[in-house]
């Protein structure tokens, strides 16, 4: 297997970790910490990405002596959603309040970022599985979660222990994921198991309550972070479909209109919803389980999109549930006032920055959601036909939700006798211009995403559309 230039990835995964030791005490630069751990894990992997697109996507290993070389690697698959996901967290650290950003918060953040790179960049099941155990226990037994919100630790430990079987299932062929490819192993046990883990991980029905209850139960950014990893959706790309690509094509129609039935029942339950967290995180679920119903296509286009939407739903989602929480800073109770609060005669930056997020989540035409759900429902329209109905169903819904709680929250007038409350400040202004910037340039120049994601997508479809060629001669 060809190799990177030097172990960038190792470097990378190191990074927030070793930069974590210096956020101590009640330091009035834990942020600058924080953002320079992520800063530096960014520019490392942003080298990782172009040593990959040098190499046509190919998989390139971790240059290290003897099998531990093996062990990581990049391909077009996880080299973009590593630096993705490196810059969410860098958002997450600038957009969080002065009173979110303690020693502990900075430094299990940073642990949650080397976490969900080492389960990104891992070609062993060990080091996957190992990333996906360690981004969960800031959750499990940390402090993002209250001890009485016991749903979230039941799902992440559940999944943990769903993809620990499925390894042990499948270690009798290997621990290699790349020399795994093609060889079902473990049979039928460990593909359940796997799909059990995607499932439990990703939150779809029955499985979707512990996003709710995280969002309320817990620091919100924090939440967003773990959500936006989107580990099940990853696990079944480079996983179970080149694993399993013959169990994969008997059960992804099932599991795909599962996916879908999530996306509706998500966005119906929202409708009801008055909870900003709570209403928030149904709509990042609605929009999230349609990767999974993308991915679960046969068709490279269709993957095409899952990949594209999986950028635009980790970008707007992390804009507004940060908004959200510089609102709940800003105003405290009177969020949970009923009719319309007015808000943005306070923070007009803020309203504008939220309702742009918004529209490019559910895929307003001239932003990179509407490119990824064009690219959804054209290419999987021939082997899910009911998405051509669900997914704008949904959408529709998700959009109608979505200008209510703007609605309830920025306009009417200002029922409040709160004055002088600050706008958005430079540093949140430029976080947030930042994501939105990204989705509307994508939406309006999609060529470099699409295409940068068009290779990650040939590599998920290949084993799939190679069965369906063995069927379609007779083989």
């Amino acid at each position: 297997m060809p190799e990177l230039a030097f172990p960038l990835l190792t470097a990378a995964i190191a990074a927030p970790l070793g930069v974590s030791w210096f956020a101590r005490g009640n330091s009035r630069d834990l942020r600058l910490i924080g953002s320079g751990g992520c800063a530096a894990a960014a520019l490392l992997l942003l080298e990782v990405l172009r040593e990959v697109s040098v190499a046509s996507g190919a998989r390139l290993a971790e240059p290290l002596p003897g099998p531990a070389g093996a062990w990581l690697a990049a391909d077009s698959l996880n080299s973009v959603v590593m630096v993705l996901y490196c810059l969410i967290a860098l958002a997450t650290l600038l957009l969080a309040p002065r009173r979110d950003t303690s020693a502990l918060t900075v430094r299990w953040t940073l642990w949650v970022l080397s976490a969900t790179l080492l389960a990104y960049a891992a070609d062993h099941t060990v080091l996957l599985m190992a990333g996906w155990l360690a981004s969960a226990i800031p959750f499990l037994i940390g402090p993002f979660t209250a001890p009485e919100n016991w749903r979230p630790r039941v799902a992440l430990l559940s999944s943990t222990l769903a993809l620990l079987m499925g390894c042990l299932l499948m270690a009798d062929t290997g621990f290699g994921i790349a020399a795994l490819a093609g060889q079902g192993a473990g049979g039928t046990a460990a593909f359940a198991c796997l799909i059990l883990a995607v499932i439990l991980r990703k939150g779809i029905f029955p499985a979707h309550a512990w996003v709710t209850d995280a969002a309320e139960g817990g620091p919100l950014l924090p939440m967003a972070l773990l959500f936006n990893g989107h580990l099940g959706a990853f696990l079944l790309a480079r996983v179970v479909v080149p694993v399993f690509p013959e169990l994969a094509q008997g059960t992804f129609p099932l599991l795909s209109d599962l996916a879908l039935f999530t996306a509706i029942y998500a966005a119906v339950r929202a409708v009801a919803e008055k909870r900003p967290r709570s209403l928030l995180a149904l709509l990042a679920l609605s929009q999230s389980a349609i990767i999974l119903a993308g991915l679960e296509s046969a068709s490279a286009e269709g993957v095409t999109g899952a990949l594209v939407h999986w950028l635009v739903v980790a970008s707007a989602t992390t804009g507004l549930f940060g908004i959200l929480r510089l609102l709940e800073v800003r105003f405290g109770s009177e969020l949970t006032k009923e009719g319309h609060l007015g808000l943005a005669q306070h923070t007009p930056r803020l309203a504008v920055f939220f309702a742009v997020c918004g529209l490019a989540l559910v895929g307003l035409p001239g932003t990179l959601g509407f490119c990824s759900e064009d690219l959804l429902i054209h290419g999987t329209l021939e082997s899910h036909p009911q998405l051509g109905l669900l997914l704008p169903l949904s959408t529709a819904i998700n959009a109608v939700t979505l200008l209510r709680l703007f609605n309830r929250l920025f306009l009417g007038r200002l029922r409040t006798g709160i004055t002088g409350i600050a706008d958005a400040v430079p540093r949140e202004r430029w976080v947030l211009a930042a994501i939105v910037l990204f989705v509307v340039v994508g939406g309006v120049l999609p060529k470099a995403v699409v295409t940068a994601q068009a290779h990650a997508a040939h590599v998920v479809a290949q084993g799939m559309e190679r069965l369906e060629a063995m069927a379609g001669s007779g083989e």
